[in-house]
């Protein structure tokens, strides 16, 4: 649904079931009419054919609710624009209590799994971060899953893509951004960053955590504290730890 009324989404096709399309179509209706107009029509299909279907080319099923779209990737904003944007009110509208002119970004160091990607895009759309950062490489591409993660946000949180993290690390600061990762052996408590009024926090990959360079170039290392009989936290979950934590309500 969030996909329909995204005016920079291309949809190619759109199938459902017969049920299922019945919502489409309200979702549609409700729509604007230049964009009503861009949408193709819906082709009813059985559950079963749609149970079918293998989106990833991986041999894995696509998990759906009775509906499918078939799109293009959505253009990925510039690194350069985004700084820019953040200056004329980038994100307006994104999340609920962020204080005013207050600047959160999340950097995702080489992060692969596309459902934790979406589950963190899911908490940046909730708890006001206005852009997502991540690398070319060794970072999940749009899909079926991560959308599904996403619950929407893939929509509405802009996801610019670097070739070198660390560089792109030190233009945020030349703008004035301060750079924190997150990391068990951090300095300070992830509640400090509730002081900073213009951040950018890191979330190292799964099971490595930060890379050595990228911790190089963070102005500050903050942990969050958990029980000494608990490893670690799943990424995505930490993300919305450290976005709530640095709220100025």
């Amino acid at each position: 649904m969030a996909a329909l009324a995204n005016p920079e989404r291309r949809i190619a096709a759109l199938y459902a079931t017969a049920e299922a399309a019945q919502d489409i179509m309200r979702c549609i209706d409700a729509l604007p009419e230049a964009r009503r107009t861009e949408l193709p029509d819906i082709t009813e299909s059985e559950r079963r054919r749609l149970d079918a279907v293998h989106p990833a080319g991986d041999g894995e099923k696509a998990v759906h609710q009775g509906m499918l779209a078939a799109v293009w990737p959505l253009e990925a904003m510039d690194l350069e624009d985004c700084i820019a944007g953040l200056g004329s009110g980038l994100g307006t509208g994104l999340g609920d209590g962020s204080g005013e002119g207050q600047i959160r970004l999340l950097l995702l160091d080489q992060l692969s799994d596309p459902r934790n990607v979406g589950a963190i895009m899911r908490s940046a759309l909730a708890l006001g971060a206005q852009a997502i950062i991540t690398t070319h490489r060794n970072a999940p591409e749009e899909s079926g899953a991560l959308a599904r993660a996403a619950a929407g946000a893939l929509e509405r949180v802009p996801m610019i893509r670097v070739v070198n993290l660390a560089r792109a690390i030190e233009r945020l600061q030349e703008a004035g951004i301060e750079i924190a990762g997150l990391a068990a052996d951090g300095d300070s408590d992830v509640g400090s960053l509730r002081e900073i009024e213009r951040l950018g926090i890191v979330m190292g990959a799964e099971g490595t955590g930060l890379r050595h360079l990228t911790r190089r170039h963070c102005d500050r290392l903050v942990r969050i504290n958990i029980s000494e009989d608990s490893e670690s936290l799943n990424v995505s979950i930490a993300a919305a730890i450290a976005l709530y934590a640095a709220r100025q309500d």
